[in-house]
Parts: C-alpha cells; structure tokens; sequence
C-alpha cells in the first residue's frame, strides 16, 4: 500500500538562522498577512479574506466538521491554479510554509505543493509562535547610543555612514517608513501596521550583536501613527546621548532641500495641523508664507517651533549622560567612533 509522505517540520528559531535558503510562503488570508507577517515571507493565500470569513463564520454557527469541509469546498477548485503559480514563482526552490498557528491550512498547502513535487517544510507554531518571540523579545532591556540634535541635523545620514564605516544602528525611522515630524510622511511609503513594525524591530535586532554598541537616533514614543516599543524607548531615553550642535542657518538650508521639493498647498495643509502646538500667529505667518513660496520664512518658523519642543524633552535628560559635538566629515565618525566603547560600558 501507498504510504503518504509526511511533511517535515521546521522549528521557528531554526527557520530564524541566516543560514535558511528556503523561501517562506504564508498560506494565511491576504488581510491577515497586511496585519503581520514574518519578514521576507510571501504571501501565497490558500483562502483569501472573503473565504476565510466565510469559513470563520461556518464555524462559530456549525462547528468545526461543517467549517472544515466548506473549507475544502472552497479551495478544492483551486488546487490547478495553485500549483501553476507555484511552478511559475517558486520553482527551483525549497519551500517553507506557515499560516496561524502551522494547522490545517499549512499542512493543506504543504501536501499540495509537495505532491507538485516541491520540497517542503511547514514552520512549526506557525506566525503565532513567531509573534510570541517578537513579544517576548522586545520585553527584555536595550542598551543604545543615541545620536541627537535638534531638527535638520542630519541624524539619520549620520546613523547610516556610521553603518558603512563598521557601526551597528537601528534605524527606527526607516523601518517606520516616517521621519519623525508632522512632516514625516512626505516621500515616505505607508506606513506598516504596528504589529508589523514590531516584527521589523525584531528581525533588526536579533541581526545584531547586543555585546556590542548599536546606535540610534533620538525618538519620541510615536512616530506617525506608529509607537516605539516601551522597552526600546526606554533604552533611547536611558541611553548615552550625543547632541549634533549645528548652527540654525545650516539646519534651516537642511529643511528646505528636504521638504521644499514638496508642492506649497501640501506643506501649508500639514502646517496648520500643528497650529494648537505651533501658536496661532507664528502658525498663520508660516501657512502664508508657504502658500507665496517664501520657503526661508516657513522654514524659520517650522524649525524655530520644533527646536523647542526637542529642547525641553532634552532638558528632562540626565545632564551627565550627554555630550554636546560641532564636529563635520570624516572628524565627526572619529569621535563617535572613538567615544562609543567608553560610554556603553559606563
């Protein structure tokens, strides 16, 4: 008699090693899959978001039996149409597969995909397992280096040359796909939802050596519509900062070719959403300035606003775990890179 092959199962931390050449493909809704995924996994829905609705709804009205055979109803037709998309996308590669929690509808994909001939894994826990790592992970302490400066500094340039010259960063901004401000958003991707933020904190985090200094800019707790995990937060507003001390003119020409590319009724509308912290007059002399193409004066305003608010939240620090540099090029990464090891280990 026949014996069916079983599906070979692969532990989550083992999947995590950077050693894994399989690709990973989420068998889960395309829904659940925009909510959070595993890093890099792709999405290969063997019931999309109306199906699994349906299904959903079989089961909380019929039980499990009636769910899991509409469930087959549902995909059967499908099988064709699966695997011709397979062949097409994935062929030539060892497959790993996960859904929720590695149940039923991993294994349905995972028996499909290896009778097409495909060698498969399916990650054992599913996405589940993995979201209690990334939960579990991000609860422990973090230790930063924290590169400051008021607005038009130049941090997150300088978080990424410190990279190319051998340093670990964490680059919070981009992995939020927002720069921090009202303005943030401008040329920015959408943002991903918080659960997935986390999942790219996480797989940043775990690729680094936490012996070692890993280097970050000065966040507030939210960053567009996204929060800083607590414990990361804490790590920055705990951690050794080094405050970039840029003269005013030199910030200001640093906003203006960062924001000034943008159409001028775009800049005056997230303008005015500022107004309430911004004041009334300094807000209207910037939202007009604007609109006559005066971007000196907007700039001045902008920044003058935002220097305070970073001020005071600076001034709440402890004064003995900062240091002021004015230093420019190749100096600048000397001193940051000279001054590391003594302060991480103070």
């Amino acid at each position: 008699m026949h014996q069916p092959i079983m599906l070979k199962l692969k532990n989550i931390s083992e999947y995590l090693q950077p050693s894994t050449p399989a690709l990973l493909l989420d068998a889960r809704s395309e829904g659940e899959f925009e909510q959070g995924h595993i890093p890099g996994a792709i999405s290969f829905p063997i019931l999309n978001n109306e199906e699994r609705k349906l299904v959903g709804t079989c089961y909380k009205k019929q039980g499990h039996r009636e769910a899991v055979k509409l469930g087959y109803q549902l995909i059967g037709p499908k099988f064709s149409e699966i695997i011709s998309e397979a062949y097409k996308r994935f062929d030539g590669h060892d497959i790993h597969v996960n859904c929720w929690r590695g149940g039923l509808r991993s294994q349905i994909m995972g028996s499909l995909l290896q009778s097409a001939g495909f060698k498969v894994s399916v990650l054992q826990g599913g996405y589940k397992t993995y979201r209690n790592l990334v939960l579990n992970y991000l609860s422990g302490d973090f230790s930063f280096e924290v590169l400051g400066g008021l607005t038009g500094s130049g941090k997150t340039t300088i978080l990424h040359e410190l990279e190319n010259r051998g340093g670990q960063i964490l680059d919070i901004e981009g992995l939020a796909n927002h720069k921090g401000s009202a303005f943030g958003a401008l040329g920015m991707q959408k943002q991903p939802s918080q659960e997935q933020f986390e999942n790219l904190l996480y797989q940043k985090l775990i690729s680094l050596d936490p012996s070692k200094v890993i280097w970050i800019e000065d966040e507030s707790r939210l960053i567009g519509t996204l929060q800083v995990p607590t414990q990361i937060y804490l790590g920055i507003r705990n951690g050794f900062v080094h405050f970039l001390d840029y003269a005013f003119e030199e910030r200001k020409l640093q906003i203006i070719k960062e924001y000034g590319c943008f159409e001028a009724p775009v800049l005056a509308q997230i303008t005015e959403k500022i107004r309430k912290r911004m004041g009334d007059l300094n807000n209207r002399l910037a939202v007009d300035a604007i609109k006559i193409g005066n971007k000196e004066d907007w700039a001045d305003l902008v920044l003058s606003h935002y220097d305070k608010q970073y001020l005071y939240g600076f001034s709440q620090r402890n004064p003995l775990r900062s240091r002021q540099i004015n230093l420019n090029g190749d100096a600048l990464f000397a001193d940051l890179l000279s001054q590391q090891s003594n302060n991480f280990s103070s």
